[in-house]
């Protein structure tokens, strides 16, 4: 079974297909992303071409493209070097803003065709084959921010691609560590969507957690209608829901380092950014422990770490001040209801040093 969805925004609309077996109708995808097949660059980490390269092929030339080709030996490719190799792919490849490219790879890979795509002739369609989960459940919608030379991540937009293609044997064949960076990213959308879907959520986990094709499919589908629905609120504070618990990953990453998977900091994020909320929007307090009881449902424990609470503070605050001049915090008042709040100095505190406190004693 596979299922398309059309993710509409303002004037376009994404082409969004999920299902086992999706990689069998490639061609028919392509050929339907541009008017007149020609020309297509394929870009791809290493890994991944040798995985399904020989299929991506076979589907371009299938769908009558001629095709060049850009592999990256790494998958953290979401930087202005890599950019700048790929924008030379193009020029070389003779790519025109009636071509094609192609994505297959990690949520940095499709961030990084997305965005090139916006960008090259005025806009080049691009059509993304992402190979990870948290890439199914953000691509289509958001990207990871271009590094820049200080490797700070600041350049991002809204990409559009034309089709997003998912294959769910790429998610039943991945190991249970390699999916979880998914699961949190589709926890943290469904929680912006509402309750009826976080009740929902919550009832397929089992299902989800054993790769069930119906569960995969509709949890991925209502992440998608949820992260268009915040990127295109008609109430601004609403356009930042998709942000909670990012705050408290950033500063943890700051003063922690690069060592602990993004995903574990997050998780961590959203734990600590549940307990403001509780007092600062009336989250409520079955809520706040139900949203760890799903993280540890989903084998993301509590992290163990001893950290000072000044260190913590100041790290919040400079990475929040790179991004924005307010200092506010995208919280949940309850499921499908995150908004911009302004949190006072001592509340934070306070909350900083009971969060800090309880991971100290998991060590």
């Amino acid at each position: 079974m596979i299922r398309r969805q059309l993710i509409n925004f303002q004037n376009r609309s994404v082409d969004y297909r999920v299902g086992f077996g999706a990689l069998e109708e490639l061609s028919r995808m392509l050929s339907s992303a541009v008017g007149r097949p020609r020309q297509a660059l394929l870009v791809a980490t290493a890994p991944e071409l040798d995985r399904f390269g020989e299929t991506v092929r076979r589907s371009l030339s299938d769908a009558g493209f001629a095709f060049g080709e850009l592999v990256f030996d790494a998958a953290d490719v979401a930087d202005l070097p890599h950019a700048s190799q790929l924008f030379d792919a193009l020029d070389g490849a003779g790519v025109t803003a009636d071509d094609l490219i192609v994505a297959l790879g990690g949520s940095a890979v499709c961030s990084l065709v997305g965005w090139a795509g916006e960008m090259w002739c005025g806009r080049t369609e691009s059509l993304l084959i992402p190979t990870t989960l948290d890439a199914m459940v953000t691509v289509a919608t958001t990207m990871d921010p271009i590094a820049t030379a200080s490797g700070a991540p600041m350049v991002s937009l809204s990409p559009q691609p034309a089709v997003v293609c998912c294959d769910l044997d790429i998610v039943k064949a991945a190991a249970p560590e390699e999916l979880k960076p998914g699961y949190v990213k589709l926890l943290v959308s469904i929680l912006a969507s509402s309750v009826t879907r976080w009740n929902q959520f919550g009832e397929s986990l089992g299902d989800l957690l054993v790769a069930d094709e119906l569960a995969l499919i509709n949890a991925l589908q209502w992440s998608q209608s949820s992260r268009r629905d915040v990127l295109t609120a008609t109430n601004p504070s609403a356009r930042h829901a998709l942000s909670f618990g990012e705050p408290g990953a950033r500063a943890l990453r700051r003063c922690l380092g690069d060592d602990i998977p993004a995903y574990r900091l997050l998780a961590e994020g959203m734990r600590f950014e549940a307990r403001l909320a509780h007092e600062i929007a009336d989250f409520d307090v079955d809520d706040v422990f139900e949203l760890d009881d799903r993280l540890d449902d989903l084998g993301i424990d509590e992290l163990a770490f001893d950290l000072d609470t000044q260190s913590f503070l100041d790290a919040l605050r400079t990475e929040h001040f790179r991004r924005t001049n307010r200092f506010m915090f995208a919280l949940p008042a309850c499921p499908g209801a995150i908004r911009l709040y302004v949190v006072e100095d001592d509340v934070l505190e306070r909350h900083a040093e009971a969060y800090l406190a309880s991971r100290r004693e998991l060590q």
